[in-house]
This record gives structure tokens, sequence and C-alpha cells, in this order.
């Protein structure tokens, strides 16, 4: 139903002037956020035929979401205490769900995990831009994981944060910040949240302004470095396997002499600050990829390294579930029964001191520690 009512939408927006537009951006939140990964394409491929110059675009808020097994497994009994596997296995039969032809040729066996966004992105034609917290509240309610205060909850959630890490590394715009949150442009902070300096707003400036952008995996005559990266389930014969390894071989060949060309172009006029910084942060692809492909400085992939729930202090602030209040991390973990003497004895320090301490200073000393 969702899929046929953004249909009719962009119906009335192409009679309404969108048939004379440059460019659509479709942005959703949550559930809202999947339903954009799900309809982006089938929107893009929908308005070409009435204006074929528009640049049609896609923000996910909060939802990229992993296909992961629950912290703790419980009955299906209602939707909220579902797994999300079981949840949106439930609901494709439920809403006789549409997803992406080009994802459902790839899972034609399980259609229902074109729902998770790493695993249709590698399919998908019109740029995306991500937006997704490292520790999504959403996710952590869906894996049962409960108030984090056992270590094994602990490890559950930073298992969890480097998995969905590790599902950006083929994604081309990204911002992921290392918070406890669900959803950011509801929420005022979604202006100031920040990653190395550069917020939101400034990294989604950077993404819209650029007329030739692509995710990185595909069509783009620069980007198939980035075929290595696709995972090896979407591959549909040893012959397509070794097609891929072969473009990812001279992929890299051609990398390593535009590399060797730039250094020798620096080596001969000696300035350019241009070349001077791509000879620095020759083995930073975040860097190497913004030079070379855009000739920009601009940032529209950053991705939060410190791997601690609200290490970052930019994230929004937390409140206290039982009144409301707002409150620092700190606290919220100690009214959940965080254990202060054994924190301290982990990190040999004395209790007293640990208690004194900033909370900042703290947050900083569990964040290096947890690295």
């Amino acid at each position: 139903m969702g899929s046929l009512i953004i249909q009719e939408v962009i119906k009335n927006l192409l009679t309404d002037g969108l048939q004379h537009g440059r460019k659509l951006l479709l942005v959703g939140s949550s559930a809202g956020g999947t339903g954009v990964i799900l309809n982006l394409d089938r929107v893009a491929d929908f308005v070409r035929p009435q204006n074929p110059r528009l640049d049609v675009r896609g923000f996910t808020d909060s939802g990229w979401f992993l296909d992961n097994e629950p912290f703790k497994a419980v009955d299906c009994t209602d939707a909220h205490l579902c797994s999300p596997i079981e949840a949106v296995k439930l609901g494709l039969n439920y809403w006789h769900g549409l997803v992406p032809d080009r994802c459902k040729l790839q899972y034609s066996d399980e259609p229902w995990r074109c729902y998770f966004g790493y695993r249709v992105y590698t399919s998908m034609r019109a740029p995306l831009f991500v937006f997704q917290w490292l520790y999504d509240e959403a996710q952590m309610a869906a894996d049962n994981v409960g108030a984090p205060v056992t270590k094994e909850q602990w490890d559950y959630i930073h298992s969890m944060g480097n998995q969905l890490k590790a599902t950006f590394e083929n994604v081309s715009a990204v911002f992921a910040a290392s918070c406890l949150s669900h959803i950011v442009l509801t929420k005022k902070e979604w202006q100031f949240v920040e990653i190395d300096g550069v917020t939101l707003p400034q990294a989604l400036e950077c993404w819209m302004s650029s007329n030739h952008e692509h995710n990185h995996h595909r069509h783009h005559r620069n980007h198939n470095q980035f075929d290595v990266l696709i995972s090896t389930d979407i591959m549909v014969s040893d012959e397509a396997n070794v097609t891929t390894r072969s473009k990812s071989r001279l992929a890299k060949q051609q990398r390593r002499q535009e590399r060797q060309r730039r250094k020798r172009l620096h080596k001969k006029n000696g300035k350019g600050r241009q070349q001077k910084r791509a000879a620095l942060f020759e083995d930073d692809e975040d860097f190497d990829h913004r030079w070379r492909l855009h000739n920009s400085k601009c940032r529209h992939r950053l991705i939060d390294r410190c791997s601690w729930p609200q290490c970052n202090q930019a994230c929004p602030k937390l409140r206290n579930p039982f009144t409301g209040e707002e409150m620092d991390f700190i606290d919220l973990l100690k009214s959940f029964g965080l254990d202060m003497t054994s924190v301290a004895n982990a990190l040999g320090m004395d209790v007293a001191l640990l208690n004194n301490m900033d909370h900042d200073q703290l947050l900083q000393l569990l964040a290096e520690y947890t690295k």
C-alpha cells in the first residue's frame, strides 16, 4: 500500500511542476526510512520517462536495520516482541509488500531480506544518503537487549555497533554517530550533531551539491575499485565471481598508477595544495575518493571511530526513562544498576577517584578502554 501511495503522490507532483524540476529528494525516518530504501529506485524509474533530467535521491533516517540474531529470543506474540527477522517475514506476507526487483532477484528464496538496507543497497541505482545512530534504540528494542547492566549485554551492544559499521564499508554517503538514540530529523539537535567537526547539514549539503553522485559500487566509471566490497552472497555464478575479481584487480592497479602519477607530479613542481594533500593522505580512502572523484574537500562519508555509546559529545541528550528529565549517560547507567566498583577494578583505578571524576572525562576514559 505504501508503494502505491508514493506512486500516486509522484503522479500528482509531475502534473504540478515536477516534470520541469531538477532535484527530487525522498526522505523518511525509522520505518519511513526503510520505505525510502525500498521505493527509491522505483520512483526514479517511474519519473525518468516524464523528466529524464530529474535527479532523484533518497535520505534514510534511522531506517538501516540489521537482520541479526536477537540477544534474547522470545515468543513472537506481539510485533514489538518479534525479532527483526520474524517481524519482517510476518509483515511481508501480511502487507503483500513490494521489494525492489533487482534485490528480489538476488534473494529470490528470501525476499524479506530486501527490507534490510545493507542487503538491498548493493543493487540500488539512485543515490542514497544513510543516517544511522550506531546504537539505535529501535534496533536494541527489537533485539531484546534490555537495560545494559551485564557484561553479556554490553558485549552484545558493542558487537551490534561493530556489525553496523561493517555494513557501511561500501556506502558512499553515510553519517553514523556513536549515540544511543533513534531518529534525528525530528530532534532539535539534528543541526548540531557532528563527526570529526562536520555537521549533518554540512554533510548533506556536500552530497546534494555534487552533480555526479552515485553509490560506490556501480554506475560510475571510477567506482569499480569498490566492487571488491560487494557481499559475495549476491554473486549468481562462478563466472560472475571471476569477473568481479578481475575488475577489482584492474581497479587496484589503476589506483596504484594514479597514486604514482600524483607523487611524480608533486615531486616535480613541489607546490599545489591538492597534490600535497593527496600525497599526505594517500592511504585515506575517504580523502582519496573526495579528491580524485569529486575534486572536493567537503565530506559526506562520516562514521564515528569510538566504540562506546554516547562517546560523541554532540550526541542528543538522554532522558531518564522514569522521570523524563535530561541526564548524562553515566547517570543513566547508574540508574540501570551499573556497578562503579567493577568498572574501577576493570580500569585499574580507585573507585573514589572514579566517582569524583568529571562525567565527560569518565565517558572518554570508558570509550578509550573499549577501543
